[in-house]
């Protein structure tokens, strides 16, 4: 009995310990326009991103911006007058930015899979990865697997209804922390276990 308690509270400190390091490994600082890439892209799905994206094409961060994850029918028209001011419509077509939209992702692997078909074809070795700061860490590596030779340059953005500071007072940020902790292990278990997966397809 007290082996197995014992086993039960090292797997509890263990488990607070990746929680704790997951909270603090989360960025918290916006990346300076001035850091250039030869690409921007967006994933989709939370508060902020798309705009932000727009923002650092019109800053001329990088030529070309993939929004990753829009909805089928949704046009580029469409999509810069919900998501970008007048001023920051002007400056892209100012700076002659390009935008390209994928309607077929539909998650992280699929976003990642999707930008890479992109990312390839057009011969790209460096992106700025834009999507929420605590959905960051799962996204880069979801991207590091599937184009590897590329530099990715974090580019985080802090929707108001995540509070990083005191997280475990708010429900929705909670709720979201857990979300992404159980998520990027469940990730990391998952790449972890493909070369035995691979190994017994081919015995």
């Amino acid at each position: 009995m007290r082996f197995f308690l014992t086993l039960l509270t090292l797997a509890a400190i263990l488990w607070a310990s990746a929680l704790i390091w997951f909270v603090h490994a989360m960025p918290l600082q916006p990346l300076p326009s001035d850091h250039k890439a030869e690409a921007l892209v967006v994933l989709t799905g939370g508060q902020g991103r798309v705009e932000h994206g727009f923002a650092m094409l019109a800053a001329g961060a990088a030529p070309v911006l993939l929004i990753s994850g829009v909805g089928e029918h949704v046009t580029e028209e469409e999509i810069l007058n919900e998501h970008a001011t007048d001023e920051i419509r002007n400056d892209i077509y100012e700076h002659g930015g390009e935008i390209v939209l994928d309607h077929i992702a539909r998650s992280t692997v699929s976003n990642a899979d999707q930008s890479a078909a992109f990312i390839r074809a057009r011969n790209i070795h460096s992106i700025r990865l834009v999507t929420a700061s605590y959905h960051m860490k799962r996204s880069i590596h979801e991207f590091r697997t599937a184009i590897p030779d590329v530099e990715i340059l974090p580019d985080p953005v802090f929707p108001e209804e995540f509070r990083r500071d005191q997280w475990w007072q708010h429900e929705n940020t909670r709720r979201l922390v857990f979300s992404e902790f159980y998520k990027y292990f469940a990730v990391l278990l998952r790449d972890l276990l493909r070369p035995i997966s691979q190994a017994n397809g081919h015995e």
